[in-house]
């Protein structure tokens, strides 16, 4: 019994010290030369920067120290991904991504780096070509994404 108990300590110590809310995992659907909304938000009021990636550890967008440093921006994303400075101090970093393209599907990573460690938000995008079946208009649906993203924050905290 002592040694199993030996060999669970550890693990236990490690579980302790994982935070739960520190990881989080979404889905999102856009439609070929449209625009989606990619979630980023934190309750953590110590954000030091923010890093977007894309699945080939590309950079989207970083912000540091509450201001965009778009010279590290991967010219595949210039002109296309934006953010709303406004809502940084909400703990929003969110972006837009515009004039999708098949070759953006896969996943996205939102790192937020805090006095208390690091949040990441994983984002698998799904981009389709809309078909005539598809409703609502892309204003709407971007409009509507960032009004969820904006209550999840309300209710995260």
């Amino acid at each position: 019994m002592k040694v199993h108990s030996r060999r669970t300590l550890p693990w236990m110590f490690l579980l302790f010290l994982v935070d739960p809310g520190s990881f989080q995992d979404l889905v999102s659907k856009g439609f070929i030369g449209e625009s989606v909304l990619l979630p980023c938000n934190s309750s953590r009021s110590s954000v030091v920067a923010v890093f977007w990636r894309d699945k080939d550890d590309k950079v989207l967008l970083d912000i540091k120290k509450g201001e965009l440093d778009p010279g590290s921006q991967d010219p595949k994303f210039k002109g296309r991904v934006f953010s709303f400075p406004e809502e940084y101090q909400k703990g929003n970093f969110s972006i837009i991504m515009r004039k999708l393209e098949l070759r953006d599907n896969g996943t996205y990573e939102c790192t937020i780096l805090t006095g208390t460690g690091p949040e990441k938000i994983r984002i698998t995008l799904s981009v389709e070509e809309r078909n005539s079946a598809s409703c609502g208009s892309t204003r709407t649906n971007v409009l509507l994404l960032f009004v969820f993203s904006a209550l999840s924050l309300m209710f995260y905290v």
